[in-house]
């Protein structure tokens, strides 16, 4: 009886958590869709195309993508910290207002990057430049910086300067971090866009997030008082 008690608890967490995962990861697909609809409805052939492309996606990622994937951030904190209300949709919905117009702003910033990046990259890969490669690479440290960002921006109450500086301190202070958490996130990516795609609207999200920010506390943890972190974000 005891054994099959143990089986049970387990099951029972293993679908707690898999019902987390996609719940919060559903919300956050939901919010984000029309962001996502431009890059499967927007013909860039032309230059008006390139040109509407490029405004709508900085506007829908500036005020949706970003401050939805902001609030991901928020939810797995909770988790990690044990404080999460029992409603997965009431605590997604209260982080994505709680500093919605900060998100947003922050949002327009990364947005136009990556935004410039994805012009760049697919503008040299197509015309088979090997600069590609580098553009690649900066990619890549700009993933990791994103992540990062947004796991002090779910953590710490300080000022958007004060979580970027943060931000490229500890992306660059610890390169095996920043390595693991490009590797992991990666293959994520490629399996949810590539192979089983049911994953994207799923899991994809919340399980990057719940892997960075596990990452990104285990090293907060470590600094303690030092002068790279402020006072922690409300539960």
């Amino acid at each position: 009886m005891l054994e099959l008690k143990g089986i049970s608890s387990v099951f029972y967490a293993m679908s707690e958590w898999i019902m987390r995962f996609s719940g919060v990861n559903l919300l956050w697909f939901g919010v984000s869709l029309p962001f996502f609809l431009l890059f499967v409805t927007v013909e860039m052939s032309s230059s008006g195309g390139l040109i509407y492309f490029g405004i709508a996606a900085w506007l829908l990622g500036s005020l949706l993508f970003f401050p939805a994937t902001a609030a991901v951030f928020s939810v797995v904190r909770d988790w990690i910290m044990e404080t999460e209300p029992s409603s997965i949709a009431k605590s997604y919905f209260k982080h994505l207002k709680a500093d919605y117009r900060g998100n947003a702003k922050m949002g327009a910033f990364f947005s136009l990057i990556w935004l410039l990046w994805y012009y760049g990259y697919f503008y040299l890969y197509t015309a088979k430049n090997s600069l590609a490669i580098i553009l690649l690479l900066f990619g890549l440290a700009m993933f990791v910086f994103t992540v990062n960002y947004l796991s002090i921006n779910a953590h710490y109450r300080m000022s958007s300067i004060s979580k970027v500086k943060n931000t490229f301190f500890l992306s660059a202070g610890k390169p095996l971090m920043s390595l693991a958490v490009a590797f992991v996130s990666g293959i994520l990516l490629w399996l949810s866009t590539t192979q089983l795609l049911w994953l994207f609207p799923l899991a994809s999200c919340s399980m990057i997030a719940f892997l960075s920010f596990s990452a990104f506390y285990r090293t907060a943890q470590k600094i303690g008082g030092s002068s790279a972190v402020d006072e922690p974000a409300d539960s």
